[in-house]
C-alpha cells in the first residue's frame, strides 16, 4: 500500500535544509558574476565544485547554529546573502552584491561613507578565477554562501 504525504507549503518554510547549488542555479551564478566582471573588463569566472563543497559545509554549519548569518574562517573569499525563501534566486543574490557597485569609489578605492561594497569588489576581483556556492533554507529564508579562489579584497589593492 502506498501513501501520499502532502505537506502544506507554509510548513515547508520552517524546514532547515543545506544544499549545493543545482545546475540551473550554477548557470545563474556564473552568468551574473560574469555580467558584473565583464562590465569592468575582468575575465570570466569558472565554477568550482571544490569551492561549492566548502560553501556547503559552511551552509550546514549555519543551519546547526540556529540559522546563523556569519562568515566562516576559511582561506577563501566569501560572500553571504540572506532573503525570503522562494522569492530570491541565486542570480538575485549575486546581483545584490553586484549592485554595491554604486557605493564603490574606484578612484579612491573605498566604499562610500556608511556603505558596504566588499561583496561587489570580491565579485570583480581580477585575480579571482573560481567561485562555488551552496545555500541553506532556514526559518523561511534562504542564505547563499559563495566562496572565491583566489580571494580578493586585499587592503591597498584595487579589484581591477
Amino acid at each position: 500500500m502506498r501513501f501520499l504525504l502532502i505537506i502544506p507549503i507554509a510548513f515547508l518554510s520552517f524546514i532547515s535544509i543545506a544544499q549545493p547549488a543545482d545546475e540551473d542555479e550554477i548557470e545563474l551564478i556564473i552568468d551574473r558574476h560574469n555580467f558584473w566582471r565583464n562590465e569592468v573588463g575582468v575575465a570570466d569566472i569558472q565554477y568550482s565544485q571544490e569551492l561549492a563543497e566548502v560553501a556547503y559545509t559552511w551552509a550546514q554549519e549555519l543551519k546547526k547554529q540556529g540559522c546563523a548569518f556569519k562568515h566562516s574562517k576559511n582561506s577563501y573569499g566569501e560572500n553571504l546573502f540572506k532573503g525570503t525563501h522562494g522569492y530570491y534566486t541565486a542570480g538575485d543574490a549575486v546581483d545584490a552584491w553586484g549592485n554595491e557597485k554604486k557605493d564603490y569609489n574606484y578612484k579612491k578605492n573605498i566604499c562610500e561613507s556608511n556603505k558596504v561594497c566588499g561583496h561587489y569588489t570580491q565579485i570583480v576581483w581580477r585575480n579571482t578565477t573560481e567561485v562555488g556556492c551552496a545555500k541553506v533554507i532556514c526559518e523561511g529564508n534562504v542564505t547563499w554562501v559563495c566562496n572565491y579562489n583566489p580571494p580578493g579584497n586585499y587592503v591597498g589593492q584595487k579589484p581591477y
